[in-house]
């Protein structure tokens, strides 16, 4: 990683502020004055650690601080503990990652802030029920604990998850129990956590009408160091609303430092309406950017965190891996999505062939030293709406099975040809998503998160098809989804401890570049 990261706004940072200052109300230089006042007070031993053993203890400490109140008798005696989950979880238990060509571990320091917020949720969900978080969330009354809420949206089934792990790490980093509303979570996951639970309970109902939105959180002068005279603010819930026609200024709270920092007292943080991975900018918030590299050195936040909170259900393992063609010597993986005329496109069959052709790993059958060895052959599994694509592409293969001396074999859902966002359709766009993920090649379509979710779950390069005909595929320039709605426009102004602007950053860091697929987008590289 390249020293010069984000030199020039931590050394303005530095020549504003002396280091270690950051009490309630200032310009936050570090990330331990992003934490709340109570995780602040159990990291102060942390100070003297070299900066790296610094910021995870920092972090682990505010996961401790969570969920143990200053005395023993403040828990409830009579609250039973929180029923633990038995279900088998056989695609946890049967290490299914073996049958990914490109899976990384977590580092050590994952494992071990993972191991500790898992602690967390089970406190926090002991010592705060369903039923007394719904007292306090109408309240000004405070929880135990500190909370995110996620709720599902409207929004694809792609969107969704994109959402949900940015926001996962968003609650990790912030110290917050991640809670969703989400029907039919159960179908399609295991639940992540030991001895607890990520959903609240159908009979809890938050009121979504509660809070404000986090613009008006800020202009009202609410927070933290906030000047708020005139008018009481609500600083209980604060809501976002992260997708593509959000105001910029919302992003605020994850790109900037005093943005996230302002909201470190607010119990209940909901997000309601998201369909956007923006975890690209919380690599150019300055503060975060330190920790991200202790938890991330390989830059693959998604494939890493993915691996623990998405983890199929026994009946979406089994609907997986009964389209799973294990046997294949070697596996190939294409989506093809038309976004903007929803008919058939004859150029994309001739580009998926001709990416296989250069990018699929084999010679051409005049090159090979062996000829067809037994029953090996290629599986091909191809993910689409439209039937015609699986088609021209079988009988394609068929003339590219005499030129490479190799055998091919196609297999594809039985769909139904429509987009929908009932349990369904989220069950098949699931299959697809990780039967493609399995794949020693990945061919997906530009912009399209079906796509950034079997290349983040994958953990290998996806290659995009060309959009013009003959020009095949080009490869992507990393695992991490792109951030479609990126807020080029936002500047780090107001309250901060030195003023910058996003798209400067862009253009001077190895960490975060526009995605080769979506120009107005950004997307995290690779560390090398």
């Amino acid at each position: 990683m390249p020293k010069m990261d984000f030199f020039i706004p931590i050394l303005l940072f530095s020549l504003l502020l002396p280091i270690g200052h950051g009490g309630h109300g200032s310009p936050p230089t570090e990330y331990r004055h992003t934490l709340s006042e109570l995780s602040q007070e159990k990291t102060l031993h942390c100070t003297s650690l070299p900066p790296t053993e610094r910021l995870l203890c920092e972090l682990e400490g505010a996961l401790d601080a969570q969920g143990r109140p200053a005395t023993a008798n403040k828990l409830n005696p009579l609250l039973p503990p929180f029923p633990s989950n038995k279900k088998s979880c056989k695609f946890r238990r049967h290490n299914v990652y073996a049958l990914y060509p490109y899976s990384m571990p977590p580092s050590p320091a994952l494992n071990r802030v993972l191991e500790k917020y898992d602690d967390m949720h089970r406190r926090c969900r002991e010592v705060d029920s369903d039923a007394s978080l719904n007292r306090v969330y109408p309240s000004s009354r405070r929880p135990t604990c500190q909370y995110l809420i996620w709720r599902q949206s409207r929004y694809g089934f792609g969107n969704r998850l994109l959402s949900l792990i940015s926001s996962f790490l968003y609650a990790i980093m912030s110290a917050r129990v991640l809670l969703i509303e989400y029907p039919n979570w159960d179908d399609l996951f295991c639940e992540p956590f030991s001895g607890s639970s990520i959903q609240l309970q159908a009979a809890t109902r938050l009121n979504q009408l509660l809070g404000e939105s986090y613009v008006r959180f800020r202009d009202a002068g609410c927070g933290p160091g906030g000047k708020s005279q005139n008018s009481p603010c609500n600083t209980t819930v604060v809501n976002f609303m992260l997708d593509h026609t959000t105001p910029e200024r919302d992003y605020e709270a994850i790109t900037c430092p005093m943005g996230f920092a302002r909201l470190r007292e607010t119990p209940f943080i909901t997000i309601r309406r998201s369909n956007q991975y923006f975890v690209p900018g919380f690599y150019l918030n300055p503060v975060l950017s330190p920790l991200l590299d202790v938890l991330f050195p390989q830059r693959n936040a998604f494939h890493l965190l993915s691996r623990f909170l998405l983890t199929p259900s026994d009946g979406m393992w089994s609907s997986i891996s009964s389209q799973l063609d294990v046997h294949a010597s070697r596996r190939i993986g294409v989506q093809v999505r038309e976004f903007r005329t929803r008919r058939y496109l004859s150029e994309y069959d001739g580009n998926v062939i001709q990416c296989i052709k250069k990018k699929g790993g084999f010679l051409p059958k005049q090159f090979r030293k062996h000829g067809d060895r037994g029953g090996e052959y290629v599986g091909v599994y191809m993910a689409t709406l439209i039937r015609r694509h699986l088609k021209e592409v079988n009988s394609s293969m068929r003339v590219l099975e005499k030129e490479a001396g190799r055998k091919f074999r196609l297999k594809f859902q039985r769909l139904d040809g429509r987009e929908e966002h009932d349990f369904r359709h989220q069950a098949e766009a699931m299959v697809d998503m990780w039967v493609l993920s399995m794949s020693h090649v990945l061919v997906t379509s530009q912009e399209s998160t079906f796509g950034y979710i079997a290349a983040g779950l994958s953990g290998g390069f996806p290659y995009f098809i060309d959009k013009e005909a003959g020009k095949g595929c080009f490869m992507g320039l990393g695992v991490e989804p792109c951030f479609h709605a990126a807020p080029k426009n936002l500047s780090c102004v107001r309250e901060e401890a030195a003023a910058f602007t996003l798209q400067d950053l862009v253009k001077t860091t190895s960490k975060v570049k526009v995605c080769s697929d979506r120009q107005s987008g950004w997307t995290v590289l690779p560390a090398h």
